[in-house]
């Protein structure tokens, strides 16, 4: 699959529908899932900031961007953004509606999560 993607939003997509990357891009994003489509949903390493974290996947011929907020003590996850970028890094879509969204340990937001309560320190993770 080809994508005609410009900086990071290239980078992503190519990393996430073929599976190969260099050692740098396998290092940032980390495989937490997969959509309906068998493509990978990604969390970005290096965009954590405390809770916060983005899981990227492919949308069509660009991606999706999701940000949530984790409550590590509370398994509590909400979810704060959705953009959806185009073949050339253009934002096409935004949903700002911030909510809560179920804990599912074996899902892509859950899966993202242990990952980030580990990596503050958070206990039980």
């Amino acid at each position: 699959m080809y994508f005609k993607l410009g900086g990071i939003v290239g980078a992503i997509a190519i990393l996430l529908s073929s599976g190969s990357a260099n050692a740098q891009d396998t290092e940032r994003y980390i495989t937490v899932g997969h959509d309906k489509l068998g493509n990978s949903v990604a969390l970005d390493t290096k965009t954590i900031k405390g809770t916060t974290y983005k899981l990227y996947g492919v949308y069509g011929d660009g991606i999706f961007e999701t940000t949530f907020d984790a409550s590590c003590t509370e398994s509590r996850i909400f979810r704060n953004r959705i953009a959806i970028y185009g073949p050339e890094g253009q934002l096409l879509e935004e949903d700002k509606e911030k909510g809560e969204i179920p804990f599912v340990a074996s899902s892509s937001p859950g899966k993202g999560m242990k990952i980030v309560c580990q990596k503050i320190g958070a206990r039980g993770w």
